[in-house]
């Protein structure tokens, strides 16, 4: 028996980097691939891809348990004040460790979902399903891909914590219970993520079929599920900026120890965050508030039991496909059609616009390409402009930094932008070799539908101070910074066209030079920023010497004589060359 289950988990192995070959595959395409091949799929490359991936995921996870830290010294310093009641020592303790454990699993769930999602699709478990192999075993084979592609992640979840507060307060007991609350914790965070990337997947694969309902009805599905992230983030950090909010109505609310009963019931974040701030002194602990709390901690590992065992019964839907049957279809009559049949006719433009969009439906990492930049730009502006954002009047100083702030770290959101919707043309990338397909079209497509995006991450923050205060200053900062960021995204979209889509005499959008990427993309970052940093130094210049006159007049110019230069590059590298058409003579 322990032979075969070593020998599963040795398969798992190859599984694991059977990942990253189809990513490459469904990118690339499979005419490329070949040609890529030794590049990418050499064992070094994957190795190095995965440790890289893992190590960064690892180091995020290794910096989040200072808060608990923190939250333990925090509570141990109240107590040691006789004044402030068990109360609020414990509802300080439980909103701190609470919050960790959020800003846990929604890392680790952004981290994660994505591979996840690729493993349980079952894509590349088809090939195994020929082997003599048991559904039972067929199902660890997964569990352990799964958990073999997260190992350093969950390593990290599980043991950093612990070690820390070890660490931090030389206690033997704290250090176990936080053991086995952290061990607790990844059970429910990984079978919670396995529900969640299963269900993705089916809403991913229904109706392969190309109709506009399935098209809706996937686009539906995954904004909801973008939603609810979003929603979740906002509601963390709303949570974090409401903290002393927080400890103020707490006490002085008529009954705290209700509110302290009722709050020790929530199976999670709030439980384990209780039963570890009542072990720092449980002496001081009433003996009805230490049964709520292990009532509490009970409901969360009958959770926890619960989603594991849900998530094991997703896992085990995806052994089934040997045995799927596929959907009756139904057979329609075809009426005689009279008259001339209407055939709709779309520009080049509008059809590579259209596409795009459909396939943001297909896939979610296309999808996440077109929402995370904006998810980014709302996350940015709801934490700055909350505490940076000055200036009264228009063209004072401040508003002229916030400008710049706002220009700088959309450089950022502009790269991602620009790699996650090139990087979509390469799905099904040996059919469109096949097709008379104008570059320019298609680049004019990806870069309208990129400029969409800019605008919307740029505008959309600031509706959410619609009837504040700061909501005409956040305007009009945004409106004034919005044409010189979409000047740097058509300089930065550009500069990656010349980089890597040379392809014989001809520039292509997509990647035909895919080596040195890092090399490359850091070369166009320094690039983007020198001029940024010049074009900051110069404003500042003038504006202290000239005012706030001549500096409007040198945005304007910059701004004319920037897009005409940068439209003449587009022009230079997409250039249209009549093909000569020889006739023979029959």
């Amino acid at each position: 028996m322990k032979d075969k289950e070593l020998s599963i988990f040795s398969l798992s192995k190859i599984t694991t980097n059977e990942i990253l070959v189809e990513e490459q595959i469904g990118q690339l395409g499979k005419t490329r691939f070949r040609y890529y091949r030794r590049y990418l799929s050499s064992q070094e490359s994957l190795k190095r891809r995965f440790v890289i991936s893992k190590i960064f995921g690892a180091i995020i996870f290794g910096i989040l348990p200072i808060i608990p830290l923190l939250a333990y010294f925090e509570v141990l310093e109240f107590i040691n004040e006789d004044a402030v009641p068990i109360e609020l020592v414990l509802f300080a303790g439980s909103l701190l460790f609470g919050i960790y454990f959020l800003f846990q699993f929604f890392n680790f769930f952004l981290l994660a979902m994505l591979n996840t999602m690729k493993i349980l699709s079952g894509s590349i478990f088809q090939w195994i399903e020929t082997f003599p192999i048991s559904r039972g075993r067929l199902k660890k084979l997964i569990l352990y891909t799964i958990i073999r592609s997260l190992d350093i992640p969950l390593i990290a979840i599980t043991l950093v914590f612990p070690i820390i507060m070890l660490i931090g307060t030389q206690n033997i007991i704290i250090f176990l219970i936080c053991l086995g609350v952290s061990t607790l914790d990844t059970i429910f965070s990984l079978a919670l993520l396995i529900l969640f990337s299963e269900r993705l997947n089916r809403v991913l694969n229904i109706n392969k079929i190309g109709s506009k309902r399935a098209h809706i009805a996937r686009l539906t599905n995954l904004a909801s599920y973008i939603f609810i992230v979003i929603g979740s983030m906002f509601l963390i950090q709303w949570a974090l900026n409401s903290t002393e909010s927080f400890f103020v109505l707490f006490a002085r609310s008529e009954s705290p120890r209700l509110i302290i009963l009722i709050l020790s019931l929530i199976p999670y974040p709030i439980a384990p965050g209780y039963l570890i701030s009542s072990l720092i002194s449980p002496l001081q602990i009433p003996i009805f508030i230490w049964y709520n709390i292990l009532i509490g901690f009970s409901l969360f590992l009958i959770l926890s039991y619960l989603l594991y065992q849900k998530s094991i019964k997703g896992i085990k839907k995806i052994t089934y496909s040997k045995l799927k049957i596929d959907k009756k279809i139904k057979a329609y009559k075809l009426a005689i059609m009279e008259g001339p049949i209407k055939i709709k006719i779309k520009s080049p433009i509008w059809a590579h616009f259209r596409k795009d969009l459909i396939i943001a439906t297909r896939n979610l990492k296309n999808f996440l390409s077109i929402v995370m930049p904006i998810l980014i730009g709302f996350i940015f502006t709801f934490t700055y402009y909350n505490t940076n954002l000055g200036g009264i009047t228009p063209f004072e100083i401040d508003i002229i930094i916030n400008i710049f702030v706002i220009i700088g770290i959309n450089l950022i959101i502009s790269g991602i932008i620009i790699h996650g919707l090139l990087n979509m043309e390469e799905f099904g990338a040996s059919i469109l070799s096949s097709l008379p397909l104008i570059p320019r079209n298609q680049a004019k497509a990806k870069l309208i539908l990129m400029l969409l995006i800019q605008i919307i991450t740029v505008l959309a923050p600031s509706l959410m101070y619609i009837g504040q205060p700061i909501f005409l200053n956040s305007l009009f900062t945004v409106i004034w910074a919005l044409p010189i960021i979409l000047l740097f995204l058509f300089l930065m979209f550009e500069m990656r066209i010349f980089l890597f889509g040379k392809s014989k005499n001809i520039f292509i959008i997509e990647e035909a030079k895919p080596e040195k990427k890092l090399t490359k993309w850091f070369f166009i970052f320094i690039i983007e920023y020198t001029l940024y940093f010049v074009t900051l130094f110069i404003s500042f210049i003038i504006y202290e010497i000239q005012g706030a006159l001549i500096f409007s007049l040198f945005i304007i110019v910059f701004l004319f004589l920037g897009f005409i230069i940068t439209f003449l590059i587009f022009k230079r590298l997409f250039t249209l060359k009549k093909s000569k058409i020889r006739e023979k003579k029959i």
